[in-house]
């Protein structure tokens, strides 16, 4: 389901609704509202790759609206994760009642800003392997949320990418060495091709404006595909990567379905939609009185192939019929 064609109503949803939840257990008076504070490495405006779209759009499912029986404090890094610590100390200045930590940077921020406040954590990586939670079926302390790990991604995509270039022995791939989940990435599917005998040209990428730079260097090794990896700044220029990766002529693969939907030729990813949902109903949960504690952290039950024929045809690029074949979603 492409962002431009939500149904209208999904987005009243979230803001209005006509359930109006008892008295929350966090809150400190009958007539304040709770408040939720909300701490991201994205931009302040809501976008396609936005977690605020759809995480409102679930609580607005839930009967929550913002200014009516939740008030909710945004702030936003914009892609700058350095400013998150201080970010998250401003929101347990104010006492919020929780905290939605969306990215690593921005849960690891939110946990050391506070030991007492609850936050629900998505958009993350290895939740345990970070020292967010003690584990994932007892987190512990006053965080837990959903997650979009496994570790059999890096192979999948492999996989993708050898069932589309048959003989596959190089392939590049874009990150951001200043990110840390693109750095684990990095070092995941870098393990997984090595094991399969399969060089990784890595092409260090720290913002946009280095983009036309990077392309020389992608292209010197002659690589025969593409991968996209994580950065906090790939979310607020999305076009720009597509495109970019799309002048390659080479059949790349993306971290979310999102970028296939603008473009990209295909992805292999975990439903980012899903993990919001699952991060919206934590919240409630939380709101309601659960301890975040005792919550076991949420993984992906989906993983999905989303091929953009109309993209690849553009470029002369014939996608493998078996990939075609086993698709999940296919854009004409």
């Amino acid at each position: 389901m492409q962002f431009d064609r939500l149904k209208r109503r999904e987005f009243i949803t979230v803001f209005g609704g006509a359930m109006i939840w008892p008295l929350l257990a966090r809150a400190q008076q009958a007539s304040k509202l709770p408040r939720v504070g909300y701490l991201s490495d994205e931009a302040s405006q809501p976008s396609l790759f936005h977690s605020q779209v759809w995480i409102l759009k679930w609580l607005g499912d839930r009967g929550y609206a913002d200014g009516r029986n939740i008030a909710i404090e945004y702030r936003y890094a914009a892609g700058k994760p350095e400013q998150l610590p201080s970010l998250a100390a401003e929101l347990a200045a104010l006492h919020v009642d929780l905290i939605v930590a969306v990215g690593t940077p921005a849960a690891k921020a939110a946990i050391a800003a506070t030991k007492t406040i609850p936050i629900i954590f998505c958009r993350i990586g290895d939740a345990v392997g970070y020292g967010l939670v003690a584990s994932l079926a007892h987190p512990g302390g006053n965080a837990t949320g959903a997650t979009v790990f496994t570790v059999e991604l890096a192979e999948k995509r492999i996989e993708v990418l050898k069932d589309q270039v048959p003989g596959l022995d190089r392939f590049a791939v874009i990150h951001d060495p200043t990110f840390l989940p693109g750095q684990i990435e990095l070092k995941q599917i870098t393990a997984a091709a090595s094991a399969l005998r399969i060089q990784v040209h890595a092409v260090p990428v720290r913002e946009p404006t280095a983009l036309e730079a990077a392309f020389p260097d992608v292209m010197r090794q002659a690589p025969q595909a593409l991968f996209v990896g994580s950065a906090a700044w790939h979310e607020e220029t999305p076009q720009q990567i597509v495109d970019f990766a799309l002048r390659t002529r080479l059949p790349a693969i993306y971290i979310r379905r999102e970028w296939a939907e603008i473009g990209g030729i295909m992805s292999y990813a975990v439903s980012y939609r899903d993990m919001y949902r699952d991060a919206a109903y934590y919240i409630d949960r939380v709101l309601k009185g659960a301890n975040p504690g005792d919550l076991p952290v949420l993984q992906p039950t989906r993983i999905e192939l989303v091929i953009n024929l109309k993209s690849a045809r553009a470029l002369g690029l014939i996608i493998a019929p078996p990939l075609v074949a086993r698709a999940d979603d296919v854009i004409e």
